[in-house]
């Protein structure tokens, strides 16, 4: 795989547009430019195809870490994650609220770090903003052939839809087709969800594309749902 990080100017850019958004709001929604406050119902849908129970997780751009309030919901605390961010103040942030033996974050730039093999990837919100020098295609190409290596089991990434009517002007929007396109040189077996937010999607990437040559359906799905093989013979 061809390597590809952030150009300095992009990363400074990226972690200085933070840093202020934090100093001007806090621990807010709007530091991480969500202002309509549905960063819950977006992590819902990030961590509804996987069991997190006793999993590794890596959360990319992980902001404040808020995905662990979900995490901890579903598996009662028994997880390990990991969080990366550009911005040390969402990490400091982030440490203060949720830092614990089974919670650690690091700084850095995702595509430049040497970081461990983890069950799953999740990352919510990274390809929205419009990179300045970088190409943004490249750049989110590059987080998804990386995370897929890195992922046992799979990730799970939403993006801003260009179906949309709207755009700012620092926004970058991606294209659902080109994005499963993608997700079909990874793996047999994806999943894209655009049902919950109308110009918002997200991709699954599932690791494990087996199937049964009986029945031509995943491995993964007939362990998830056994009655689907007993329907199928």
């Amino acid at each position: 795989m061809k390597t590809y990080t952030l150009s300095q100017k992009d990363v400074l850019t990226i972690s200085t547009r933070y840093e202020e958004r934090y100093r001007e709001y806090g621990y807010s929604p709007r530091t991480l430019d969500w202002d309509k406050g549905k960063q819950l119902t977006r992590f819902s849908i990030l961590t509804s195809q996987y069991d997190f129970h006793n999993k590794e997780v890596l959360d990319i751009g992980c902001g404040f870490g808020d995905l662990n309030r979900v995490l901890h919901a579903k598996t009662e605390g028994v997880y390990r994650y990991l969080g990366v961010d550009l911005t040390q103040a969402l990490l400091s942030e982030a440490r203060s609220r949720y830092g614990s033996d089974r919670v650690s974050f690091v700084h850095g730039d995702f595509l430049a770090m040497q970081l461990p093999q983890v069950d799953y990837a999740i990352a919510s919100g990274i390809f929205n903003l419009r990179l300045s020098e970088g190409d943004n295609n490249t750049f989110t190409e590059q987080v998804l052939r990386k995370a897929f290596l890195l992922c046992r089991d799979g990730f799970a990434f939403d993006f801003l839809s260009d179906k949309v009517d709207y755009r700012k002007e620092n926004t970058f929007h991606t294209s659902p087709e080109r994005m499963l396109a993608l997700a079909y040189t990874l793996s047999r077996n994806v999943l894209l969800l655009n049902n919950y937010m109308p110009f918002e999607f997200s991709l699954f990437v599932f690791k494990d594309d087996s199937f049964d040559p009986k029945c031509t359906i995943f491995r993964r799905w007939l362990h998830l749902h056994p009655e689907a093989d007993i329907l199928s013979r």
